[in-house]
């Protein structure tokens, strides 16, 4: 980057540097004071990185001989180019005020007929640029400057091209432009001519209008095979206020094909200005009725008129006839051989034809009023009907669409379903009771050995959930994925943890469903919901506000669905930790939700996953701190000998403990070899450590938590404290679920699970078809 500080205070070509005012990669721009005509100027000056790079010098000399070329308003002037110390610079005219996207970021909703006259500036002054050869390339918000007196002005025509006198179009074979707003054939690096100007016009209209792109993609590759490929988007399901006219010239503008756009900028304005002068007509001659509003003081809106006084009307409608006769030839030389020239009124003469004197004429403009009445009348009419059968067409389009991609991914997501319980069936047999969920999740992977059929289910499941996320690429499922990744984990965890029981099982389902057993469901529904509604690009607000309270609730039942009476200690740090972090992370979750509906879809997610985690720890810290309490005060009183020199000079590791061997050096071995207890067998050490704890521990701790402190014992002894602590973050967290599985086989709650997340799939999934996505 092109720092230009050096340059502040220094003088090149007459001109006093005073501020730099932007900088970009080809150099910077900088606010200065022209000292013969004591004027403010505007000098941009090429990056001296870049001082021997031909083709940068060419870009940058193009835009100035560009713009010198040119002489109009709307489009920034040029007083001077050169080199001097050793920089390229251009001198322009300084043009206060802020961009096109800019004056967006700030009101958020431009009035449209604000919008119209901003680009119909533009449209002049490209039309003036078209008619000298010279096609932009690169029109869009951030090239478009706005005045305090709201008259635009065209920037930046770094990558202008000059069009051939003899074919009217322009060579190019490199990708300029930017991916938002660039014409498909200036995209695929095709001969230009000035029809990529008015796609670019027609992108940025419907992006200031809407406040969205017309395309948008991860990658600017995508974004412009979009441009390339796919329908041209209707600005009106965006901005439902907007006028039909307009949401169809918008697209006429986008067309991919630049013989079905407009020709020419000047028929553009021209279009503009006579659908506009429709709408005020519209707004004159319906008395009472509805009517569009195309003002710039305001957004558009639909508000009722005034009656209007019927010597106005008579007085407009005669001088439309003035002018028309003024301007078409034809009924001028009629109306001449007609009547004479010197009967003619004249233009001073309007006010007399106010106050109609003969009968006759009252009579004429009566029934001129009323055909002009009927005429309106039978277009709404039309209007009407026509978008009643639009509508018509759109619904039956849609319910097809439902009839055949609705059932594709029942069965899609049906597989899914099944691979994933079948997979957690035979990882079941990891499970060891009384280890915590994270260890018990985690065994399939660490346990060294594979189950028959497991690599084979693994591999299916995983190419099935691939099958769902190829899936959601299409628009009509774009919003089922996340939907399917938690439905897959529900199906998994049914089978890991009630291998025995059916999928699908609905009986005594009833009967639990407003119980506290069933918490734990209805946070995983809510969570998958929640994540549903986050996990998509340009929410809409309602969108926004379903998942704001989806957010909440989920955070209410994470809450509740721990079930446990032991409060958290409030004098451990750690609990104040978890507390804080899952508000913080939950207003960020929100935050990121609403705020940011259009470019955030990652961070709403992840916060508000971190939100109900950091809310489940704080939950169980109440327990955590109780079972380490316990485990504590039984290490300090439990006295464990010291191995005799015969087990200490065998050296053998006798523990049965996979993966922890004495020969391995470290702190690991040292603390095992000084413990008796790792020197006996698995079943001689469970005989030792459980009349240990009748001796020591019978009036603090029940006999049914035994084999529960006899692992934490063995823990201690064999891998030392730190690893203690962590078996019981493992075992709070993990009771309230221990619990929820010891009582799932007979509530059925993963079944209920299950079944409820793919109704809401289902749901999400037909929804989009038939009210939101198209493919």
């Amino acid at each position: 980057m092109f720092d230009g500080q050096s340059l502040i205070g220094k003088e090149i070509s007459g001109c006093e540097i005073l501020t730099k005012v932007a900088e970009g990669g080809m150099g910077a721009v900088f606010k200065a004071r022209h000292k013969a005509l004591n004027r403010i100027v505007c000098v941009k000056i090429l990056n001296p990185n870049l001082s021997k790079d031909k083709k940068a010098i060419t870009l940058f000399l193009t835009e100035a001989r560009a713009i010198a070329e040119l002489d109009h308003p709307n489009i920034v002037s040029v007083y001077n180019v050169g080199r001097e110390h050793g920089y390229y610079f251009i001198v322009m005219s300084f043009v206060e005020g802020m961009t096109l996207s800019a004056m967006l970021k700030q009101q958020r909703v431009l009035p449209i007929g604000k919008v119209l006259d901003l680009f119909e500036g533009v449209l002049k002054g490209l039309a003036v640029a078209h008619e000298k050869g010279i096609i932009h390339r690169d029109i869009k918000p951030s090239n478009i400057l706005i005045t305090p007196e709201g008259k635009p002005k065209i920037v930046d025509f770094g990558i202008a091209k000059k069009i051939e006198k003899d074919t009217a179009t322009a060579k190019t074979t490199e990708l300029a432009g930017t991916a938002y707003f660039i014409a498909p054939e200036q995209a695929l690096g095709k001969t230009l001519d000035t029809r990529v100007d008015l796609y670019s016009v027609g992108a940025s209209m419907y992006y200031v209008l809407t406040g969205h792109f017309p395309y948008n993609g991860k990658t600017t590759v995508e974004i412009i095979q979009k441009h390339i490929n796919e329908p041209v988007p209707d600005p009106s399901k965006l901005r439902p206020d907007l006028p039909g006219w307009l949401s169809l010239a918008i697209q006429k503008l986008m067309s991919k094909d630049p013989n079905d756009r407009f020709q020419t900028a000047a028929e553009v304005c021209q279009h503009f200005d006579r659908m506009r002068a429709e709408e005020q007509m519209k707004v004159n001659t319906l008395r009472g009725r509805a009517a569009i509003d195309l003002g710039i003081e305001s957004a558009l809106s639909i508000h009722k008129t005034e009656t209007i006084n019927s010597e106005d009307i008579k007085q407009q409608r005669m001088e439309d006839v003035l002018r028309r006769m003024s301007t078409n030839p034809a009924i001028s030389r009629r109306n001449q051989k007609q009547h004479n020239p010197a009967q003619m009124p004249q233009l001073d003469d309007l006010s007399s034809l106010s106050a109609p004197k003969k009968k006759e004429k009252i009579v004429t403009d009566t029934v001129s009023e009323e055909r002009s009445r009927k005429t309106v009348a039978k277009n709404l009419a039309l209007e009407r009907a026509t978008m009643r059968k639009i509508r018509l067409k759109q619904l039956i389009a849609r319910v097809f669409q439902l009839l055949v991609y609705l059932p594709l991914f029942m069965l899609l997501i049906l597989i899914v379903g099944y691979m994933f319980f079948s997979l957690g069936k035979i990882c079941s047999a990891f499970v060891v009771p009384g280890e915590g969920i994270v260890a018990n999740l985690l065994a399939p992977i660490t346990a060294g050995h594979l189950e028959p059929d497991q690599l084979l289910f693994t591999i299916l499941a995983l190419s099935s959930l691939m099958g769902v996320y190829l899936i959601s690429k299409l628009k009509v499922y774009a919003k089922t994925a996340a939907l399917s990744l938690f439905f897959a984990m529900a199906c998994y965890l049914a089978g890991v943890f009630t291998p025995d029981s059916v999928l699908f099982d609905t009986a005594n389902i009833g009967s639990y469903i407003f119980s506290a057993e069933y918490y734990f469901c209805y946070l995983l529904l809510g969570t998958a919901w929640a994540v549903s509604v986050s996990w998509r690009l340009n929410r809409s607000t309602p969108e926004c506000a379903l998942g704001t309270a989806l957010m909440i609730l989920s955070l209410v039942l994470a809450y509740r669905a721990t079930n446990l009476t032991l409060v958290p200690d409030w004098s451990i740090t750690v609990t104040k930790v978890f507390l804080f972090c899952s508000l913080f992370f939950a207003f960020s979750s929100i935050y990121c939700l609403v705020a940011k509906p259009d470019t955030s879809i990652l961070r709403p997610v992840v916060f508000f996953l971190a939100a109900i985690g950091c809310l489940w720890m704080y939950n169980v810290s109440g327990l955590h701190s109780r079972v380490e309490t316990t485990t504590n005060t039984l290490i300090s009183a439990i006295p464990m000998p010291q191995p005799t020199e015969e087990q200490r000079m065998s050296d053998v590791d006798t523990s049965g403990e996979e993966g922890v061997s004495f020969d391995r050096p470290g702190l690991l071995t040292d603390y095992a070899k000084n413990k008796f207890i790792n020197y006996l067998t698995p079943a001689e050490k469970g005989k030792f450590l459980n009349e240990t704890l009748a001796r020591y521990g019978g009036d603090k701790i029940d006999e049914k938590y035994y084999p529960l402190f006899s692992s934490l014992l063995a823990d201690y002894y064999l891998r030392g404290p730190k690893k203690l602590s962590w078996r019981i973050w493992d075992y709070a967290f993990s009771y309230p679920l221990e619990n929820f599985n010891s009582h799932a086989l007979d509530n059925h709650a993963y079944s209920f699970m299950v079944l409820i997340l793919f109704a809401l799939a289902m749901f999400n999934c037909a929804s989009g078809i038939l009210f939101k996505e198209d493919l």
